[in-house]
Order: structure tokens, then sequence, then C-alpha cells
């Protein structure tokens, strides 16, 4: 069998801003491979090119992965050779679509797993230009039961102002996420201010790079924080281990940890250390979105509303209804192009 390999621009239909930079489209990768699709998000601060992306999966020996039928999954996996997370991560999902199709049964129930049991996703804001564009915004979200605010504006103040605008405009659970905006000592003067508007969590306050920052970081804040959630500071494991103690839980994202396997070692990893998971996306089709909430009944916190900022989701699967997540109930991971996109040869 062959393995298909292609890219597509995913249009937003709103400029999306955080504070890595706006963008209003990306081009993921998105991968056949026997009965099972798969997709990879490229976001900049990955660092992956589409072409190196592309290399890496044209060099698969695509034979010795469907050798058997259905494939020892786990052990074809973990003999993938080493290369870049997002394409590892497009492999992941189409060889556990394949799977689990090949034995007749969705992703969750193969792993013994209850989707009613998931938490709420929240919905993402990117930051507002003005703390008067919320109201708006919630107004086009049908006023969602849970927020995650984007902060990172390169003022404090105007972050803290957005922050408490934004909890005035709703009585939704409301997280926020700085991306790696603040410096330490930024974060250790807005974190206590932004704790006194009853938040779900706060991600990502500083910088990735060294995980003694968030030790340095959790020296300088008092007791009784939200919970302090690490994204872009958490790749693998070992990073895990090394936040232990300072971050009080994991953003896991399929594109960063490399699909479905590695992101259920990080979950496992996080839990063995008392630490709480967000289970969380990129700018994804529906496809990845509907792999990743197989998992979402693991997870603390869900932010898998990637697909509602698309202007055009080539993919169809997860039920999403006021933050609920439903995974399909077909076998595998359950996405299938929406019908005007099934005849695109890209698809």
């Amino acid at each position: 069998m062959d393995l298909s390999v292609r890219t597509r621009t995913l249009r937003l239909r709103t400029p999306f801003r955080i504070a890595h930079g706006t963008s209003t489209e990306r081009q993921n990768l998105f991968v056949h491979l026997g009965e099972g699709i798969g997709e990879g998000a490229l976001p900049p601060y990955l660092g992956v090119s589409i072409r190196e992306a592309v290399a890496y999966l044209q060099r698969l020996d695509v034979a010795s992965l469907l050798a058997a039928d259905p494939p020892p999954l786990t052990h074809v996996l973990e003999a993938l050779p080493p290369g870049p997370a997002p394409a590892r991560a497009a492999v992941d999902l189409a060889l556990h679509d394949h799977w689990a199709q090949r034995l007749g049964h969705p992703l969750y129930r193969l792993w013994g797993l209850d989707p009613s049991r998931a938490p709420l996703s929240t919905v993402t804001l990117s930051i507002p230009d003005h703390p008067a564009a919320l109201k708006p915004a919630l107004q086009r979200l049908d006023h969602p039961p849970r927020i995650k605010l984007k902060l990172g504006s390169g003022d404090l103040h105007h972050d803290l102002t957005l922050a408490r605008a934004a909890r005035q405009a709703t009585t939704a659970e409301l997280g926020i996420d700085a991306n790696g905006a603040w410096s330490l000592r930024e974060a250790a003067e807005v974190i206590p201010r932004l704790a006194e508007l009853d938040l779900l969590f706060i991600e990502q306050p500083i910088p990735a790079g060294d995980p003694d920052d968030w030790h340095r970081l959790r020296r300088l804040l008092p007791r009784d924080l939200p919970p302090l959630i690490a994204d872009e500071s958490v790749r693998h494991t070992d990073d895990v281990f090394a936040l232990a103690g300072a971050a009080d839980g994991i953003n896991v994202k399929l594109a960063k940890a490399g699909g479905l396997l590695p992101a259920r070692h990080l979950i496992a990893v996080a839990r063995a250390l008392d630490m709480k998971v967000l289970l969380g996306c990129m700018i994804e089709s529906s496809l990845a979105l509907t792999a990743a909430a197989h998992l979402a009944s693991l997870a603390d916190f869900l932010d898998l509303d990637g697909m509602l900022h698309l202007a055009d989701d080539p993919f169809e699967g997860l039920h999403f209804e006021r933050g609920r997540v439903t995974p399909p109930d077909r076998p595998g991971h359950g996405a299938i192009p929406r019908k005007e996109d099934r005849r695109d040869p890209t698809l």
C-alpha cells in the first residue's frame, strides 16, 4: 500500500492574534496510509518546515508499517525513525485510524475510555485590540460556558485590563494563555492580580527554554493560585519531569507530542507526578481534533475548538456543542472528508 502525503491551506474566519504573532491561514499535512488518514499541524514555534516534514514521510518504509493486519500498533509506532513531531503525528493518527478500522471499533472503545466523562472544552478568544471588542466576540460565539483568553499584547497593563474586561463581560469559566509573553518579573507581578479573577488556569506565562525558570517563578509566587499550565515548555516526557513541582500541569497537543501514542505517554507521566492535564490543539481541521477527542476523558481541561476558527474545515467528525466534545462512534478516529471535499485529490 502507498503512503499519500498532501498539504492543504486552512483559512481562518478572522485573523487570530497571539503573543507569537497573527495568523490568517496555516498549511497542514494530511497523510493517507492504508485505510487511515492523519493530520500534522506546523505552527511556526515548532520550527518544522513543510519540506522537512514531507521528506521524512516520503522516507518511511510503508510495507513494514502495514505488514500485519491489523498492525501491532504500539510496536510499529515505537519503531518509527526519529523525525519532526508534526510528521510523526500525521503518521500516528493515520495508523491509529487504520488499526481501529480494521478492528471495527472507535479508538476510545479500544482504549476502554468513556467520552461522557470528558470535561467541557474552552473556546479561545484571540488577543483583542481593545476591551470593547470582547462583548461582540462573545456574542458571535453564543456565550460559551468556558473561555480561554489569549494575552501577551506586549503591554502588561493592557493584558490585565483585557482579563478584567473579560471577567466583567461574561459569567463563563475563564482561562488565560500568555503563550510565553511575560518575563519572570512580569509574570510574578501579574499572576497574583489575575488570580483575583477566579480563573480556571493560567497557561505558559513565561517563555519556553529553561525549565529552571519555572521553578524560579514558583518561588516568587504566593500559594493558592489557579493552576499554572506549561504548553510550549513541554514536548517530551523529560520536560514533564523537569517541570514537576513548578508547573501544576501540562498542555498536551498531538502535533507537538508526535501523535496519540506519545500524547498518552505524556498524560501518564503527568498523572504519575500528580500534575493536571490540559488537552489542547493547534490550528487544525476536524481530523486532528476528532482524533484528540478520543483522549478527552483523560484530561482535566480541554481546549479542542480549533475547527471552530476555520473558514473551510475540510473534515467532519467530533460533535462540539457548547463545550461538550463527543467523538463519532464510527470505527477508527471517525473523521471523514466533508461531502463537498470527497472528490478533492488532496484528501
